[in-house]
């Protein structure tokens, strides 16, 4: 994924020359508690504004101050959130001499401070032009002081200060939310969060401080892709309507847990309801939402609910942290597609039914598949000689419907499932919200899983079959881990239950390692033990996703076919059971709108020969 500047300047040369306060050029913190100062130094902002050569004196030199005796006020330019004790240090020990600043107060860029006489201020005039943390800074006198706090009146009231406070407090609070790559935004819960508390602010209600934020953001932070807005208890979105706007990159984004109760509210964010669209969003979160959990309770509701999402942001790959199949592929502002390459290649990649790092950890999986589903299926008793004193189990089941072309027509996937014997120790963290069923619903101790795993129904794998199975292993050496040379194995496949015959998809990851010489598991021969065990249990999906290449038709090589192009391809043959050609033929048809040929193939589908799909 890109990650592309926009050109803010992070406040540098942001100047505006005549009475360069920088709160012109930010009104939304003014709008926030004080008013624009139209005043301010000559010299405008940090690099704006006329500059003085460094080898002539600064305005304010001898040729203009006052008597020499008693505190002198000087402005820095330059040493704006800089360490204060560092700044009191470097002065020191460039001037030979304690310099003693006290009074310390911001306007914008510049720093006032006061010195106790003429003769130290001429000392840091004389400094103009030295770096300090990579910044040079300028030294002026003021002969009319600036005044701070109540009885200052004008442009050196306490509004700009109260104004500069806002500033530095929503930059403590961004410092604390931003990830260290500055691509992450942590926005959740912000009435929670101390700082805002203290501003005094209600974020549900003043849509200034969201606009505030995102300013300062954009300005501070330029390679921001993912925006967490979780826990806010938004009931609109038109406080971060500008997100598209502000973030023109965004990839990912979180309204995870507000009040959103119809879709809608998604208009102002996209090209439905916005001048500038979050047209490159790859992954968006709903769900603990009114309106998503409606549309989920409806009849065919996971189909629909995706459906009416994608209208919106046809670019998503996944949703409520599930994939699905992006409708078109990201553009970016510029008009452009967002892909690492534009370079043709040819089709298909190939596909591989499972992954093993060497012929060592492809035995090792193989063997402990066949063992452990042995057992699994006709005695689970047996299996507490290969899991770990401490091991820990967890299952989770998706009750949602799977949206795939093979899931819509086969009778499997259709067929109502009864999860609730294993709904009783589900651990889907996207529905128990409950933090005492999480823990508890975490299996802890090897009696503990061979009693929680003995009480799930009866199963049937079909080992004979394996291309019903793929699986992917590989070493995980785990530092500080008691237990070197572990290894991971994560298995995809399928199993029916024994007495209501529902034919189940599911997932299994294992943490694996050695047996030690001498324990149960290594007295049956079994070459490791397990430490971790997570079973994810959901509606049938079929297999033909991870059959090989030579077993699954894929289109035929060609060449200058875009990745664009050729990830469609392979989506609409996925869907719509056509070969390599008429997929092809299909969307070349419809100029490569893939949303519209799949939109159109219901119609068109009765008309195409036996050909098209064999």
């Amino acid at each position: 994924m890109s990650n592309q500047s926009f050109g803010r300047g992070g406040g540098r040369g942001r100047g505006r020359g005549q009475g360069g306060n920088r709160w012109n050029s930010n009104p939304v913190f003014s709008r926030l508690g004080a008013p624009n100062d139209q005043g301010g130094s000559a010299n405008g902002g940090r690099g704006g504004g006329f500059q003085q050569s460094n080898s002539n004196v600064p305005f304010g030199g001898a040729s203009m101050v006052g008597p020499s005796d008693g505190p002198v006020q000087v402005s820095i330019k330059g040493c704006r959130g800089k360490p204060e004790a560092s700044l009191r240090k470097f002065l020191d020990t460039k001037v030979g001499r304690p310099v003693n600043l006290s009074n310390i107060n911001f306007r914008g860029e510049i720093m006032y401070v006061s010195v106790p006489s003429m003769d130290i201020a001429q000392e840091l005039l004389k400094l103009s032009g030295i770096r300090f943390y990579g910044e040079k800074l300028t030294f002026q006198i003021k002969t009319h002081p600036v005044k701070f706090g109540a009885g200052a009146p004008g442009r050196d009231g306490a509004g700009a200060s109260d104004s500069v406070t806002v500033r530095d407090r929503l930059v403590a609070l961004l410092q604390t939310r931003v990830d260290p790559q500055g691509s992450s935004l942590d926005l959740s819960a912000l009435s929670q969060d101390s700082i805002i508390q203290s501003l005094g602010a209600d974020p549900l209600q003043d849509s200034k401080l969201f606009e505030a934020i995102l300013v300062l953001a954009t300005q501070l932070y330029t390679d921001i892709v993912t925006v967490n807005l979780a826990n806010n208890g938004m009931s609109s979105l038109r406080p971060v309507a500008n997100l598209g706007m502000h973030f023109p990159h965004l990839r990912n984004l979180s309204l995870m847990n507000n009040r959103i109760s119809d879709l809608r509210e998604l208009n102002c964010l996209s090209a439905a309801g916005s001048k500038v669209p979050l047209g490159e969003l790859s992954e968006l979160i709903l769900q603990g939402n009114p309106a998503s959990d409606a549309e989920l309770r409806l009849p065919n509701g996971g189909a629909s609910y995706v459906e009416k999402v994608q209208q919106r942001f046809p670019t998503i790959s996944m949703l409520d942290m599930n994939p699905v199949t992006p409708r078109a592929q990201p553009v970016s502002a510029a008009g452009t597609s967002t892909s690492a390459s534009t370079v043709p290649r040819e089709l298909p990649f190939p596909v591989a039914q499972s992954f093993a790092e060497d012929q060592a950890i492809n035995e090792l999986a193989v063997g402990f598949l066949e063992g452990f589903f042995g057992l699994y299926d006709g005695n689970r008793g047996g299996l507490a000689d290969i899991y770990d004193a401490a091991a820990v189990f967890s299952l989770m089941v998706d009750t949602t419907h799977p949206t795939s072309e093979f899931a819509r027509t086969n009778s499997d996937s259709q067929k109502r499932v009864d999860f609730t014997a294993y709904i009783r120790i589900s651990r889907n963290l996207t529905r128990v919200k409950s933090q005492h069923k999480r823990i508890h619903a975490l299996v802890v101790g090897r009696a503990a899983v061979i009693q929680a795993i003995a009480q799930l129904p009866a199963t049937r794998h079909p080992l004979q079959d394996s291309q019903r199975f793929s699986f992917d292993a590989w070493r995980a050496d785990v530092d500080g881990c008691a237990q070197q040379g572990m290894a991971v194995v994560a298995v995809h496949g399928e199993f029916t239950e024994v007495q209501t015959g529902s034919l189940i998809s599911f997932d299994r990851v294992f943490a694996l390692a050695p047996a030690l010489p001498g324990s149960p598991a290594a007295a049956i021969g079994s070459p490791c033990v397990i430490t971790n065990d997570q079973l994810t249990l959901r509606r049938y999906n079929g297999f033909h996703s991870w059959l090989p290449s030579s077993e699954l038709a894929a289109p035929a090589p060609v060449l200058n076919l875009t990745p664009e192009q050729q990830e469609m391809a392979r989506a609409l043959q996925e869907q719509t059971g056509m070969n390599p050609e008429w997929t092809l033929k299909c969307l070349e048809s419809y100029g490569w709108n893939y949303q519209q040929a799949m939109t159109e193939f219901p119609q068109v589908r009765g008309t195409l020969p036996a050909e098209a799909f064999q």
